[in-house]
């Protein structure tokens, strides 16, 4: 979808930046400098906001703004230098200022928030380089003439969280002044950061700090390295990938948490520390637990309105044990967090080489964090238009897990940060809510002794990649996998086709025998999968089901996959899982695939054509085929949908074994087709072949690929093959191409 830029700004002649002034960075900018050279330019140190806009907003007049806003900070007009060897602040007496706009308001609305969407991770993701000035960068998205986007991006290196709120509370001051008619003349700062940075130093080299680095010495003395186990191994190197979910937590129960903080002379950060400990106990069964906060470290006044890299990170160390009840655990998290605040002032770099993991670059310095904060940004208000903060994108993963609790109009939200070379998303949805569960039972008995530690899941790839540890049982009962050789003997790697319902199994009979007897070839059903007796939550799941069954059947290695329909999402996660575990696959057939929520992405006038052009196929096959065979696929076409499921039932009557088969088909394929939606595509390069069937219109979608082509290696190829309907590409015509395909893609000689 093409962006619609209307106007760039207009350009403000300036003289060319002049560096008026050098400074000692702080140990802050020091330490981020350090993350940096490792990878010049990584958005794990971007904070990206979004603020949303509503009434009437100049674009001009929004530039102004934020022009004031750099010149009132002297951070904001700083770039990061080495000069003779030292690090340095370098600070220009002006530094222009430029706000592109997107005009997206001519798309419908949904394409309007998803293209707002993608435009805001994009510029999350952008990287800065902190040799030139401004560290910060905005961009305007219209989406109305009442109503936009203002996306926001600062560098770690000159910001932090609080410095964001400080940006929002100027910027709506100075668009006030300037909207009638004045300078934007905001309140000259009695410190600028520089100052700050330079007494920090005074205070390390005149030894003032020795108690603090006792301190820690002792403190994080034969310091043990906790983390949540993983979904896959850890890599050797450490990316930036990170993503998030969160869960507004219920009023009731975050208010039960700070009445019992209250009651007992601890706050909600020491309460919610403590049920995060508990949750950490099940986990990993620690009872020394390690993690980490961040505090803003503006001990005076004339620091509160000063834009900076202010935030220290504090190392918390707790030991949790059975004896103790949760009253117990808050007192000692409320001592842990107050010890360390009162030795907060010796930096986090000076820590790290204390730290186990120093120099693992596989690893952060520490694993988990936690942060409760309330919102740095709430409504703020001029004569022209209302700003607020909302949801914003990550631009990377600092941390494997990062807990934050964040206070909001409608209430308390739990976002849980994870790393995804590690986590899968079902993992950290099922962390978000074992939070609010073990909360909702600490605060419910406080007195009782905390539970035993017994974690709720499993890792997913435990059973398969971690044959270090002792063997754990499988996530998902296997045993209730059906398995079908259509051709067992042959020479080449087997082919494991993979399918949700029995249904589907003589559909693959016509291309196993299309490709001959030197493929093995075996047909996966996973019949009524259970986790911890309940259904499963995630494709990742299943995914493991079927890589414990595939890697049992043939442990050699060198394998082949195939999945039609939803099946083929499953089927790609499989390979995935495989190749993390230093397996070969060889190839991915995905047939007649769509990837998940391609289509529902499009607009809707291409989906109603596409609807219109299926409903014509239809119609010539009444024409073609006679009326019994197109009623028997518009049947099965209605049947898709649960009404009309539900009104056959009623009106037709049907053998009871006949009835529960068809009842299992349809729920099996409408809780998949629920997974399937709540998957996040993850990236493969492996080879994979795509076929689509007659049932899709030639000419549409847009991607030929079925919304594969962002996910897959570049040229992935896709082909058509001729069949009537979605099951159609198993015809006789259809399973000869895909065989051919498939042939000439492992190297093969059609016999």
């Amino acid at each position: 979808m093409a962006n619609q830029f209307t106007r760039e700004p207009e350009a403000h002649f300036r003289e060319p930046d002049r560096i008026v002034m050098t400074a000692r960075c702080s140990s802050t900018q020091e330490r981020y400098w350090a993350v940096d050279a490792i990878d010049p330019g990584t958005p794990v140190l971007n904070i990206a906001v979004k603020w949303r806009i509503r009434g009437h907003l100049d674009a001009s007049l929004a530039q102004e703004a934020f022009q004031a806003i750099l010149d009132r900070h002297e951070s904001l007009r700083t770039a990061i230098r080495l000069e003779d060897g030292r690090l340095v602040q370098a600070i220009a007496e002006q530094v222009s200022f430029k706000l592109p706009e997107i005009d997206l308001s001519g798309l419908p609305e949904a394409d309007r928030t998803r293209e707002a969407d993608r435009i805001a991770q994009s510029e999350a993701c952008t990287r800065f380089d902190l040799a030139e000035a401004p560290l910060l960068r905005a961009t305007l998205l219209r989406k109305s003439r009442a109503e936009a986007v203002i996306l926001v991006v600062a560098h770690h290196i000159v910001s932090d969280g609080w410095s964001m709120g400080i940006i929002a509370k100027d910027f709506v001051a100075a668009y006030q002044a300037l909207g009638r008619g004045r300078e934007p003349v905001l309140p000259e700062l009695p410190l600028q950061y520089s100052d700050f940075a330079e007494g920090s130093h005074d205070g390390m080299e005149g030894g003032m700090l020795a108690r603090e680095e006792a301190y820690w010495q002792h403190r994080l003395a034969d310091l043990p390295i906790v983390e949540v186990p993983a979904d896959r191994q850890r890599p050797a190197m450490r990316s930036t990938s990170g993503a998030s979910l969160s869960r507004l937590l219920p009023r009731p129960l975050t208010s039960g948490l700070a009445d019992l903080a209250r009651k007992k002379g601890t706050t909600f950060f020491s309460a919610a520390y403590a049920v995060l400990l508990t949750l950490l106990r099940q986990r990993t069964g620690a009872s020394d637990i390690v993690l980490s906060t961040q505090m803003a470290n503006r001990d005076d006044v004339e620091l509160e309105g000063m834009v900076g890299p202010f935030v220290n990170t504090l190392v918390l160390r707790t030991a949790i044990s059975d004896e103790q009840s949760f009253l117990d655990l808050c007192q000692a998290a409320r001592d842990t967090f107050e010890d360390a605040v009162d030795h907060h002032q010796w930096p986090f770099d000076r820590l790290v080489t204390l730290l186990p993991s120093s120099g693992d670059a596989s690893r952060p310095p520490i694993s988990i964090n936690f942060i409760v904060q309330r919102a740095f940004i709430g409504e703020l208000a001029n004569d022209s238009f209302q700003l607020s903060g909302i949801p914003s994108p990550l631009p990377g993963a600092l941390y494997d897990l990062n807990f934050i609790l964040v206070e909001r109009e409608e209430g308390w939200r739990l976002t849980c940060e994870y790393h995804r070379d590690l986590y899968d998303e079902a993992t950290a949805s099922e962390l978000a809510a074992q939070f609010e569960n073990l909360a909702e039972a600490l605060v419910a008995d406080p007195t009782a002794r905390l539970p035993r530690p017994a974690p709720t899941s499993l890792p997913i790839a435990s059973p398969l990649w971690l044959p270090a540890t002792p063997a754990l049982p499988p996530v998902i009962d296997t045993s209730a996998l059906r398995r079908t050789w259509l051709q067992k003997t042959g020479t080449q790697p087997t082919l494991f086709a993979l399918n949700h319902t029995a249904h589907n199994l003589r559909l693959y009979r016509p291309l196993s025998q299309e490709l001959g007897p030197d493929q093995p070839f075996a047909a996966l059903q996973l019949l009524d999968p259970l986790v911890n007796e309940a259904a499963p939550s995630s494709i990742e799941q299943l995914a493991a089901a079927y890589c414990e069954a595939i890697v049992a059947t043939r442990p050699d290695g060198g394998y082949r996959l195939a999945g039609f329909c939803r099946s083929g999402v499953i089927t790609l996660e499989v390979a995935r899982q495989l190749e993390a575990s230093g397996r070969r696959v060889d190839l991915v057939v995905l047939i007649d695939c769509w990837a998940p929520g391609y289509f529902l992405r499009q607009p809707y006038t291409a989906r109603l054509r596409f609807r219109l052009k299926r409903a014509g196929r239809f119609a010539r096959r009444f024409w073609q085929a006679g009326p019994r065979s197109f009623v028997t696929r518009m049947s099965f076409w209605l049947q898709s949908t649960a009404a009309v499921r539900q009104a056959k039932r009623l009106i037709f009557w049907r053998p009871a074994e006949e009835a529960a088969d068809e009842a299992d088909f349809w729920r099996t394929t409408d809780e998949l087709e629920a997974l399937v939606q709540r998957y996040t595509l993850p990236r493969y390069d492996g080879q994979v072949l795509i076929f689509r069937s007659g049932a899709i219109p030639p000419g549409w979608p847009p991607d030929a690929t079925l919304g594969w082509g962002d996910h897959l290696a570049p040229d992935t190829p896709c082909f058509a093959v001729n069949g009537e309907g979605h099951e159609g590409a198993f015809s006789e015509v259809g399973s000869r191409t895909m065989a051919e395909r498939i042939l000439a893609a492992t190297g093969q000689d059609r016999r």
